[in-house]
């Protein structure tokens, strides 16, 4: 598996994607990113950092288990509904790439209208903006969907790109979330699977 990620990370270094781009790509922290690329170099001077990779590809590339995933997602929609974490959300929102698949699967299943949001391909902290191609977020209550949530920045650019164009989030929603966070800018996050690291402190 290691080899595996140190051939995508040098794929997409090659192709002009800062460290900051490639750490998002792949759902790793960019430290992990520069140790990847140094790999074979000066990597024994640099320890490995401490990173999980989450591979979801078993699941993303079957419709059916899709399917089967978004619905035990929507599932966890409609009990943080139930019990007031967050109100019913209008259109689904799921962020350009990885979580465009699984947006539209809950989309689909929620019988909800679908949106997405492209971010920018750098590390700066500008708003990216609404797909034009995809459902109107303006004046209404949006879920944010995504695959894995490492350290919060993609959501957090997406929820900022989200408030200027007027819509109302009420929620975020990912299938694994890295970041052992429960809210992300004020808002409820909601997982169904969480890498909690466990430590003596």
């Amino acid at each position: 598996m290691a080899q595996e990620l140190v051939k995508r990370a040098q794929d997409l270094k090659s192709k002009g994607l800062s460290t900051y781009e490639i750490a998002d790509e792949l759902k790793v922290q960019p430290d992990t990113v520069v140790w990847l690329l140094l790999r074979g170099k000066e990597r024994a001077a640099k320890p490995a950092p401490f990173d999980v990779y989450v591979d979801w590809s078993s699941l993303g590339s079957h419709g059916k288990r899709m399917a089967s995933v978004a619905a035990a997602l929507v599932d966890l929609i409609h009990e943080s509904v139930r019990v007031r974490e967050f109100e019913e959300p209008e259109i689904v929102v799921a962020i350009e790439g990885s979580g465009m698949v699984l947006g539209v699967a809950i989309a689909k299943e929620l019988d909800k209208p679908f949106a997405a949001v492209r971010l920018p391909r750098t590390a700066s902290r500008k708003a990216g903006l609404v797909h034009p191609s995809f459902h109107s977020v303006s004046g209404r209550k949006v879920l944010v969907v995504d695959s894995v949530l490492r350290a919060g920045e993609t959501i957090r650019t997406a929820l900022q790109t989200l408030q200027e164009a007027k819509a109302k989030p009420v929620g975020v929603l990912v299938l694994v979330n890295k970041s052992g966070k429960t809210k992300m800018a004020g808002l409820p996050l909601k997982s169904l699977i969480q890498l909690l690291p466990v430590s003596e402190h």
